[in-house]
């Protein structure tokens, strides 16, 4: 039991050196925060993955103009008991062929230009992640940034209520309180000291917070670095709600991302029109092969060589309503992507309100904070 005890003991030891060893210090700016933010987001990378993903598929769908080649060979060997010498027996053949779509409705032209906006959705989507976590990031850091100011007011206050104590004590003694009035004065200087540590805790919960917005590692120590007067007094003077609203509701991503959506929707009903057109094919090969008890191996390849030359026409006529449903299933489509795209201007509006206010109430309690402890210093 005690060497279990001891172990268990040194482990802990060891772990902990380990995570000193390897631990870190952050002091970042709010410009820092989002550039840093830019590179570690879990979600930003996700999005920008998104974005290559799509970009290979468009590169892909481009070459779908360029004709399929493939080869072939085979190779097989016998044995029989037969009059001749020879009882074995050998043959080849090879093939080289080339496959070509010359029309099949139009379909390989919107597959391109659905998945070239396709590509253009996934570069506005990584945008309007980006927006979000911005955001994010400057309300976790103004309540950061409030919280410290508040403990700062509080440390000052307790101050003077341990004065006030520690005088009520002194008066105590000497009986010229009474011990009625100095509870009250106790009461009130625990009451203190609890408010300090209750914002210690708010504290570390916020900085948690910005630490997962910025993918920052439990082992590294997070601080932010307080703005200047001037970086704080431009931040209390946030511009009207109207004012924002004329400048970015035009250029928000996610009205960009519905209107494409309705695009998108249109090149779906393309695509599957295109299933009523005929496709017509052009295929070309070359083929050769030999037998060992024919002649020689290269005359016989010379002499079976062959090629090929042949279009094909495929003609729909009737396909149980399979294409006439997916045409239909498109269409309906097409009308939730046009109702979504109306109520994306008022999600925009939605979206910038809510942020406005919640960075308007961080910057005022902020604000109301640091008058508070300045007035309190007087």
């Amino acid at each position: 039991m005690k060497h279990y005890i001891s172990t268990s003991i040194l482990l802990l030891l060891v772990f902990s050196f380990t995570n000193l060893l390897y631990s870190q210090s952050l002091y970042l700016s709010l410009e820092e925060c989002i550039k840093y933010a830019e590179k570690n987001n879990l979600t930003l990378k996700t999005a920008a993955l998104d974005k290559e993903k799509a970009n290979i598929s468009f590169e892909q769908s481009k070459r779908a103009y360029a004709p399929s080649i493939s080869a072939s060979a085979s190779q097989s060997l016998g044995y029989s008991n037969g009059v001749s010498d020879n009882n074995f027996s050998a043959s080849g053949s090879y093939s080289i062929g080339a496959n070509m779509t010359l029309f099949d409705g139009f379909n390989t032209q919107t597959n391109i230009k659905q998945n070239e906006l396709n590509l253009t959705q996934a570069d506005l989507q990584l945008a309007q992640n980006q927006d979000n976590i911005n955001v994010q990031i400057i309300q976790a850091f103004l309540t950061v940034l409030m919280n410290k100011e508040l403990l700062d007011y509080q440390q000052t206050v307790v101050k003077t209520s341990e004065e006030q104590y520690n005088q009520g004590k002194a008066q105590l003694a000497v009986g010229k309180i009474l011990e009625s009035d100095f509870m009250l004065l106790n009461s009130q200087y625990q009451s203190d000291l609890f408010n300090i540590e209750n914002t210690k805790i708010t504290i570390e919960n916020n900085i948690l917070e910005l630490k997962n917005l910025l993918n920052i590692d439990h082992n590294t120590t997070l601080d932010i670095k307080k703005p200047d007067t001037a970086a704080i007094k431009a931040l209390l003077e946030l511009p009207s709600l109207d004012y924002i609203l004329s400048q970015a509701i035009n250029y928000l991503p996610i009205i960009k991302i519905r209107a494409n959506n309705v695009k998108l929707a249109e090149y779906d009903i393309d695509l599957a029109k295109s299933s009523y057109y005929p496709t017509l094919g052009l295929s070309a090969g070359v083929s050769t092969g030999y037998r060992n008890k024919n002649g020689s191996f290269g005359g016989q390849l010379t002499d079976n060589l062959g090629e090929n030359l042949g279009l094909s026409l495929n003609i729909p006529i009737y396909s149980k309503g399979n294409v006439d449903s997916k045409v239909q299933q498109s269409q309906v489509a097409l009308q939730k992507a046009l109702i979504a795209q109306e109520n994306a201007k008022l999600e925009g509006i939605q979206t910038i309100e809510k942020a406005y206010l919640t960075t308007q109430r961080s910057l005022n309690n902020y604000n109301n904070n640091f008058v508070f402890t300045l007035c309190h210093n007087i």
